[in-house]
């Protein structure tokens, strides 16, 4: 028989709030910019909302890429090698609110995609903590980093997430640690 005295009924409200007030607090202070053109870092995305109840702001070109993936990786090389800027839909998000964004798109031929690309030329984020998470079909994440601290200067850039986009969905468990070691 379990005997519930005062404290122990305090206790286990104490923390059961604590619980509660993690995602509320990374809600309030968390925001998710969001470029996915295939779904895989979307998936990631979508489950830092669920976890942090961050809101997801998507960014899309003005004009899309071409729908066949052969001849949008042919575009996309060649604005990748001219350091070329797209035209993203308006208005841009207003993360004035928040001081920790999560920037989700992925590597297109060694380098963060156009789209985010603009988005940050674009967008006034000093003073944030930004949490690079990216995808890649053969891009490995070195210059992910650099690339986010060259077009986002007066920003604290963290350690990035970075998975295969093949491997997007079965990767949320390390996904989940990567945001437990980042404080959320």
């Amino acid at each position: 028989m379990h005997c519930f005295t005062r404290r122990t009924f305090l206790a286990a409200t104490a923390a059961s709030l604590a619980a509660v007030a993690a995602p509320a607090q990374a809600a309030g202070t968390s925001a998710i910019v969001l470029f996915s053109r295939t779904g895989n870092t979307r998936i990631l995305a979508e489950h830092i909302a669920a976890r942090t109840g961050a809101p997801i702001f998507e960014i899309e070109p003005a004009v899309p890429y071409a729908e066949s993936y052969s001849d949008m990786t042919y575009i996309a090389q060649s604005e990748i090698r001219s350091d070329a800027r797209r035209a993203i839909k308006k208005p841009l998000p207003d993360l004035a609110r928040y001081r920790r964004v999560f920037i989700c798109g992925p590597l297109w031929w060694g380098g963060l995609n156009v789209p985010m690309r603009s988005y940050l030329d674009e967008a006034k984020l000093s003073g944030k903590e930004l949490f690079p998470v990216t995808t890649s079909g053969r891009s490995s994440p070195e210059i992910l980093v650099r690339d986010v601290k060259r077009l986002a200067p007066g920003c604290k850039v963290r350690r990035e997430f970075w998975v295969p986009g093949s491997e997007a969905r079965s990767s949320l468990g390390e996904l989940d640690a990567w945001l437990k070691a980042s404080g959320f």
